[in-house]
């Protein structure tokens, strides 16, 4: 086994061992699959079991494999950012609390594991046909994410943190600025005081940015080979 074969499964591995023990503190959580952090998690799990199986029998994945694992990795880097950028910042228990949190769980679902499948996509997934086009592909799983929170909040009738219409403060459209209001003075951990049209819009824009980005870099790394 050469040593690029053994580095590429020891990061698949850590990542989803830091991933499944990052998610099992909330395992019992009947609110475990509503969040974004945790069905991302998941989602690069599945992604990173299936690469780890595929290196491991020395087979090459189908270039339709390699655009679902790029859209999945895109997911847990916005899981990533908007914790580090939005989320841990106005967390109640402070920016390091927030990822402390549980004997460091978090840390593993919001940092180790985004990370690692990061680097995971860059170093070994750079042989798929790559087209821009892609990174409009991006939007899918943020837009899918929302329509599920709303039939969450309308049709079953659920509520986050007693009366959150979300998981999420970014999203919360139950906060006073609701859908395409501004309320600068009302952020808190329940609300960006920013209208969540405003938010979806802002995201689907970092979520092609950021596909981009992902494209970029492959690119980059396939030219160094």
């Amino acid at each position: 086994m050469n040593k690029n074969r053994t580095f590429s499964i020891i990061i698949k591995t850590v990542a989803i061992i830091s991933s499944l023990y990052g998610m099992s503190w909330s395992f019992l959580n009947k609110e475990f699959l509503t969040y974004f952090t945790n069905l991302s998690n998941i989602a690069i799990d599945l992604c990173l079991i299936i690469s780890l199986v595929l290196v491991i029998r020395r087979k090459k994945p189908s270039n339709s494999w390699y655009i679902i694992k790029y859209l999945m990795t895109i997911s847990i880097l916005l899981t990533f950012l908007i914790y580090l950028c939005v989320l841990a910042p106005t967390d109640k228990r402070g920016f390091i609390g927030a990822y402390t949190d549980k004997c460091c769980a978090s840390l593993c679902v919001h940092f180790i594991t985004p990370l690692l499948s990061i680097l995971d996509f860059i170093l070994f997934d750079y042989e798929f046909r790559q087209k821009k086009i892609y990174a409009l592909y991006a939007t899918i799983p943020p837009l899918i994410y929302v329509g599920y929170v709303l039939i969450l909040a309308q049709v079953f009738n659920v509520r986050w943190s007693d009366d959150m219409l979300a998981p999420y403060n970014f999203i919360n459209y139950g906060a006073e600025c609701g859908w395409f209001g501004f309320a600068p003075e009302t952020i808190s951990s329940k609300t960006l005081g920013i209208g969540v049209f405003y938010m979806i819009i802002v995201l689907c824009i970092i979520f092609i940015l950021l596909g981009l980005l992902l494209l970029w870099l492959s690119k980059l790394r396939k030219k160094h080979i």
